[in-house]
């Protein structure tokens, strides 16, 4: 919970991405396995060893070819290998079994899910960026009692809990089944529609039921299929109906850690992370992004918060209304 928790934040630490010709430090992948060691013995704690790769990005393998179409096969082939690389594998990536649970058995998803259960000295301060995120997405979700409402991706569906208290019909959708059931007791303790649904990205959950709204929230950059995804997607929207994501690793502009389209976020803490979960974490230029929608029959725009980067929303939408 801890890891996906800091790695989530990553994309957090600067309003505006830095240039690729700041001065930003580098790694090999060689040398993956001694920042993982650093990362256990030591944790990211200033002044410790972790500050030599606090702000480190990985250089590219020789073999890597940039200027490749986004769109294509060839690309994807590409950062797919680079994610074996990383992750330590000679093999598919597969979303069953590499986007596995990690470190949620022992749980108590009523009184302390997710964020809820930290202890540690930035736990408050990381709790109100999960707050402020949620507001933002009940602010802008459109929603009344008695809507439909769709996340993937839920984790500890904090905000599908919060519509549900309000009335909002919720169904969430998750690749672990332990996740899965802590939103089952939640639901169940509360007494409120919200059901959870094991399956990936993509999947409707109540075949031809339509959706006012449909969120990611932290978790769109783990849709390695968002190409086969989004345009699913408008069959299960509702009239007059948008797709939400939040808390995502989108960056106004390429740099270090994203400096492609779309691909492998090649941050420090980044990288140790995949090496020892071997999740696939995406990060997204916006350009890109908006484009992918477009091409999908959406129009998009941004909704900033200032302050916190967790409540930037894009939002996509086939209505023209708007706030």
């Amino acid at each position: 919970m801890a890891i996906r928790s800091r790695v989530r934040s990553l994309f957090a630490r600067r309003r505006e991405a830095p240039q690729l010709s700041d001065n930003v430090a580098w790694f090999s992948v060689d040398q993956i396995d001694e920042l993982l060691r650093i990362h256990r013995e030591s944790g990211i704690t200033r002044g410790g060893d972790w500050d030599r790769y606090r702000d480190a990005h990985m250089v590219l393998p020789d073999w890597f070819r940039p200027g490749l179409d986004p769109w294509g096969a060839e690309y994807a082939a590409q950062q797919h290998r680079l994610w074996g690389l990383i992750a330590g594998v000679d093999r598919t990536y597969e979303p069953d079994i590499d986007e596995k649970e990690v470190g949620w058995s022992d749980v108590d998803p009523v009184r302390q899910p997710g964020f809820l259960a930290r202890r540690d000295a930035e736990a408050i301060a990381s709790a109100s960026d999960h707050v402020l995120a949620t507001g933002m997405l009940l602010k802008h979700s459109r929603l009344k009692a008695g809507d439909w409402a769709l996340e993937y991706g839920a984790g500890f569906a904090q905000t599908a809990l919060a519509l549900a208290r309000l009335g909002v019909n919720v169904d969430t959708v998750d690749i672990s089944t332990t996740l899965c059931d802590y939103v089952r007791q939640q639901a169940e303790h509360f007494r409120v529609p919200m059901n959870a649904f094991h399956g990936q990205f993509g999947v409707n959950p109540r075949p031809g039921q339509r959706y006012k709204l449909i969120w990611f929230y932290e978790s769109f950059h783990h849709c390695v299929d968002f190409m086969r995804v989004v345009p699913q997607l408008s069959a299960y929207l509702a009239e007059g109906g948008r797709i939400v994501l939040g808390g995502e690793p989108i960056v106004e502009r390429e740099y270090a850690a994203v400096p492609y389209p779309w691909g492998v976020r090649l941050h420090s803490e980044v990288a140790v992370v995949m090496r020892q979960t071997r999740w696939f974490e995406l990060g997204f230029s916006e350009a890109f992004l908006y484009e992918l929608f477009q091409r999908a029959g959406f129009t998009g725009r941004r909704i900033d918060c200032e302050p916190s980067l967790f409540g930037r929303l894009h939002v996509f939408e086939r209505s023209s209304a708007s706030d």
